[in-house]
C-alpha cells in the first residue's frame, strides 16, 4: 500500500505541469492522502518559519495539473476548474466531479 502511494505521489510531482492525459481516480486519492499527512507535517514548521505553509504553495501547480486531468477524464472541459471560485456549491460540486467522477 505504501508503495502505491509513494508511486501515486510520484506521478503527481513528475506530471507537474502536464496538463494534459490522465490520472486515475485512485491515484488521485492517494496524492490528496499523501497530501494531508504532509501537510499535517509541516504546516507547524512552516508557520514558524514563514508565516504560511510553503509546501501547500509548492504543490499549486501540480494539484491544478492533476485536477484538470481528473476533470478531463470526467468528461468536462478544464475551463469548469473555475467553478471551485464559487463557495461551497462549487467547492462540492468539483470534489463530486474530480473525486468520484
Amino acid at each position: 500500500m505504501f508503495q502505491r502511494i509513494f508511486n501515486a505521489y510520484q506521478e503527481f510531482w513528475i506530471n507537474a505541469t502536464n496538463f494534459r492525459g490522465k490520472t486515475k481516480l485512485q491515484d488521485w486519492w492517494l496524492v490528496q492522502l499523501a497530501n494531508i499527512v504532509i501537510s499535517f507535517l509541516t504546516i507547524p514548521i512552516f508557520l514558524r518559519a514563514f508565516g504560511f505553509n510553503l509546501y501547500g504553495v509548492l504543490c499549486i501547480i501540480p494539484q491544478l495539473s492533476m485536477d484538470i486531468r481528473r476533470i478531463r477524464d470526467f468528461g468536462k472541459d478544464w475551463k469548469w476548474v473555475f467553478i471551485n471560485f464559487v463557495p461551497i456549491f462549487g467547492w462540492i460540486l468539483w470534489f463530486i466531479w474530480v473525486g468520484f467522477g
